[in-house]
């Protein structure tokens, strides 16, 4: 075939500018900007702010210093007006000729329109003219007033003109006035009169209205006393109570005021106690010679909204306008980029398909194979399903391209493939080795049913002619499959026996049409996937008896004595007692569920007979994941448990298996659930086998664990692994749930699990599986011995037993024994096996170590720091490993040389 040259490009155009580290690069360049950008944005505005906020305080200054001198101007002319009218009444001697007084007032209110009347009082508080009372009416007298008297007694003391707050009196017609009055004295400084002129409200109202302020400010007039002297513009209804009482001691003004007593100018800021209760900006300027001080304030609204129309609103848009486009600029860069990754990509998925699929069919090949094998070994472990490695041969394909020719060999082989991939499901995997070899993985299998459905796909597929050259032509292909992790290994060594499996299927005698498959097994030729005759003579032995029960003890450990049984099934089949691991993976839902029902009725039947006998035990039976999945399984165990009246519900424990996720679904709990709670005991076998099973143990409704006999079987052989058990054993006594130890099979079990707190042991040590009729003599004659505790097992766990306590010294405080050495039982049973333990004296140094540890421990807990005491723990940690490890493999060597001594001939 031939390929095109493809020119190398330069890595520079091919490395995208968003992969590290220009993607990083590109990244922190971007929101580096815009967060500089921000930055200088939120100075912009704090220094704009303080900047307008001085240049307006500077403002509301010189507007009150004008409103002062203003007020000032005004109220010294009134002042030399006054002082001018007096001088003239003084010269009219107008006390004693009341007409010319009056006559001199009137001129005087004609030339100053501003005011309401011109009055002339007395000393004594007797008003002499006005130009408010018509001629000849009767004149008030002020001492009848309490109220004035007492502050017109003030004013004959008062040199110069006085300025009053505003008020309603006699002589200005009820409406609000300012008063200004001057009294006049005698070359000997007596009061000779006072000149009265009240000054019309709405005059000052007029006259602040007039100044050139700004739109929303409020200018006035404040006194010293905290009165109200005038203000613009007033509050709507709110005059009488303005003018007729003191600012409250909250407000703003009046607490600056307070606060900086001598001080001619000052700016405030805060809620104002005249009119509406608001926010304002505001400047102050006391005036001279008079108890006033001007003020001019402003809304904080409109000191906002000045601030942002001159100092943010064409920045802001502009910064938006800065942010949007480089925002637009980076979206646009990334879009280039990823258009120019995904182009690299592609070209890089093409160079990578063309190395790891095969040309002619667009298979995986060899390489591509690798590759997405040990992914789909993960992933069955991860989901706790089957993989099916399958490897496939086409039989007789080389008659084919000896007459057809190579061509005709190709397109036979690209339309197999094509078949094979239209055949398997989407998540399974084809690939071509080779020639005529093609590889299968079928993944997450559930059981063998799901095979079959793939495999008859398959077969169809296979079976269907070829058109060759305008040929019909039908060709055989054989199949071998190896099942994971019933088969465990890598890759290679799957492959291997997949391999092995289909030369089987290829060479086998008188071959018929199901005949095309072979799965692996060591013998390779008792079983048959597909194979309808072996589920039809299971079926057969079922009902002819050849299946039959085995039953094996269970000991309980508090009393020595046999407690329960559990129900095991074996096929007598060409002459051979086969167990369910050899069979049962072969079998369909329908043979599992009749095998599940004979077991059930079986040992029930067999139970109730030994009850009648006075035999006093339970009965533990197996029950598979696809029973648990059929909806009716809970009622055919009451309907069969329901014809022996006689055996308790609690007699009877169901012994379950964790596999994948079948205890999660809502059937399965649904029927354990039912069946617990009718008292049926419920037991989960093979803990510790996966770890699943300790992951999900306590949401399960369980009332007892097995503990895996792999962990007990090898312990003579590997004492370090006494830990695992002793954690298992613990997360049952946390569960509150019953132990139950499989693999008994030494004395030297026995001892150590005497010194457990487990409830039942079995194995082969107890006894292996007993027909029915050996029962009843075994339970009543058996008693459990003490075990042989001449091991190091039972040595070595009272060894763990103080390392324990070590721990929970260092780490808690906690007391503890502190055992010397010598006391230690490993101590004890290394010197009585010294002269057969290969490094023995490695293992006794390594075993003082931990002793010696162990005493530091002891000696520091009180008065040692707690990083020492770690320290010191992670030592005793490491030097117990090295220990157990190295006992472990000295125990081993021991017993191997035993058993070469005893097999050697004498």
């Amino acid at each position: 075939m031939n390929l095109k040259t493809i020119q190398k490009i330069s890595a520079f155009f091919t490395r995208p500018i968003t992969i590290p580290p220009y993607r990083r690069t590109i990244f922190l360049v971007f929101y580096g900007t815009c967060v500089g950008v921000l930055a200088f944005s939120g100075w912009y505005v704090w220094f704009s702010w303080h900047r307008y906020e001085q240049n307006s305080q500077y403002r509301l200054t010189l507007e009150s210093d004008m409103v002062a001198a203003v007020t000032q101007k005004l109220l010294d002319g009134h002042a030399s007006g006054l002082q001018f009218l007096g001088v003239q009444l003084q010269r009219a001697d107008a006390l004693q000729h009341p007409r010319r007084a009056r006559t001199l007032l009137l001129d005087y209110q004609k030339a100053a329109s501003d005011i309401a009347s011109a009055n002339l009082i007395a000393p004594n508080g007797q008003v002499i003219a006005s130009t408010a009372v018509p001629a000849g009416k009767p004149l008030p007298d002020f001492r009848n007033n309490p109220a004035i008297w007492r502050g017109f007694q003030k004013v004959l003391q008062t040199h110069g003109m006085r300025v009053y707050h505003p008020l309603r009196g006699p002589l200005v017609s009820d409406h609000w006035v300012i008063r200004l009055s001057r009294t006049v004295f005698s070359p000997a400084g007596q009061p000779l009169f006072v000149v009265a002129t009240p000054l019309r409200f709405n005059g000052i109202e007029d006259f602040l209205s007039h100044l050139p302020l700004r739109a929303g400010t409020a200018v006035g007039l404040f006194r010293s006393d905290f009165y109200i002297e005038g203000r613009w513009p007033i509050p709507q209804g709110n005059l009488s109570k303005m003018l007729a009482h003191p600012v409250s001691a909250e407000g703003v003004l009046r607490q600056a005021l307070q606060r900086t007593p001598h001080a001619r100018h000052g700016t405030y800021a805060g809620v104002v106690a005249v009119g509406e209760q608001a926010y304002r900006f505001g400047a102050f300027t006391r005036l001279s010679h008079y108890p006033l001080t001007a003020f001019v304030s402003i809304p904080r609204d409109q000191w906002l909204a000045a601030w942002w129309r001159r100092q943010i609103q064409y920045p802001l848009i502009f910064l938006f306008i800065v942010l949007g486009s480089g925002l637009a600029a980076y979206r646009r860069i990334i879009f280039l980029d990823r258009r120019w990754e995904l182009q690299r990509q592609t070209f890089e998925q093409t160079l990578t398909t063309q190395a790891t699929h095969d040309v002619l069919t667009g298979l995986l090949n060899r390489d591509g194979l690798r590759l997405v094998f040990d992914q789909a070994l993960a992933r069955t472990e991860r989901q706790e399903r089957l993989l099916a490695v399958g490897f496939l041969d086409l039989d007789a394909f080389k008659p084919i391209n000896d007459i057809y020719g190579h061509d005709a060999g190709d397109d036979l082989l690209k339309e197999m493939a094509r078949r094979l991939q239209d055949a398997m499901r989407r998540t399974d995997t084809a690939a071509r080795l080779g020639g005529d070899e093609f590889v299968l993985l079928l993944e997450g299998l559930r059981g063998m049913d799901e095979l079959d459905q793939v495999l008859a796909r398959l077969q169809a597929a296979i079976e269907r002619p070829f058109n060759i050259k305008g040929k019909m032509v039908s060709i055989q292909a054989s199949l071998g499959l190896t099942l994971y992790p019933f088969d465990e290994g890598d890759a290679d060594f799957l492959l291997r026996h997949a391999d092995q499996a289909m030369y089987a299927a290829k060479t086998r005698p008188g071959r018929t049409k199901e005949g095309w498959v072979q799965l692996y097994h060591p013998d390779l030729g008792t079983l048959t996937i597909g194979d309808e005759t072996l589920r039809r003579d299971f079926l057969h032995a079922l009902a002819s008896g050849a299946v039959i029960l085995r039953y094996q003890p269970l000991v309980a450990l508090t009393t020595g004595l046999v407690a329960g049984l559990e129900a095991l099934t074996r096929w007598h089949r060409e002459d051979q007692e086969v167990s369910p691991e050899r069979f049962l993976p072969s079998l369909g839902v329908l043979e599992r569920q009749a095998l599940g029902r004979f077991v059930l009725q079986t040992g029930l039947r067999q139970l109730a007979q030994w009850r009648e006998m006075g035999l006093d035990l339970f009965l533990s039976i197996n029950v598979t994941p696809e029973e648990l999945d059929s909806p009716g399984f809970a009622d055919s165990v009451f309907g069969i448990l329901a014809a022996y009246p006689g055996i308790p519900p609690e007699s009877l424990v169901l012994e379950v298996l964790e596999i994948g996720e079948i205890l999660e679904q809502g059937i399965a709990l649904e029927h354990l659930q039912r069946l617990r709670g009718a008292g049926v005991k419920i037991a989960l076998d093979d803990v510790g086998s996966a770890y699943a099973s300790l992951l999900r143990l306590k949401n399960l409704p369980i009332d007892e664990i097995k503990i895996d006999q792999g962990f007990i079987r090898e312990l003579s052989n590997k004492p370090q692994d006494l830990i695992f058990v002793e954690s298992l054993i613990n997360l049952g006594l946390g569960m509150d749930v019953l132990i139950t130890v499989e693999g008994v099979e030494t004395e030297a079990h026995i001892a150590l699990l005497r010194e457990m707190e487990v409830d039942y042991l079995q194995g082969y040590a107890i006894a292996k599986p007993l027909e029915a009729e050996a029962v009843a003599d075994f339970v009543r004659t058996f008693v459990l011995g003490a075990g042989d505790a001449d091991t190091p097992l039972l040595a070595l766990y009272q060894h763990l037993g103080w390392m324990h306590a070590a721990e929970e010294s260092a780490m808690y405080h906690a007391g503890y024994e502190n055992t010397e050495l010598a006391a230690c039982p490993i101590t004890t049973w290394l010197h009585a096996h010294a002269a057969e333990l290969s490094g023995v004296e490695a293992l006794l140094v390594e075993h003082e170590a931990v002793h010696a540890l162990g005493r530091e421990i002891f000696q520091i807990r009180q008065s040692g720091t707690r990083e020492e005491l770690h320290r010191l723990l992670g030592q005793l940690h490491a030097h117990s490993h090295r220990f157990q490890e190295g006992l472990g493999q000295a125990v081993k060597t021991m017993r191997e040389n035993a058993a070469a001594k005893t097999e050697a001939p004498p």
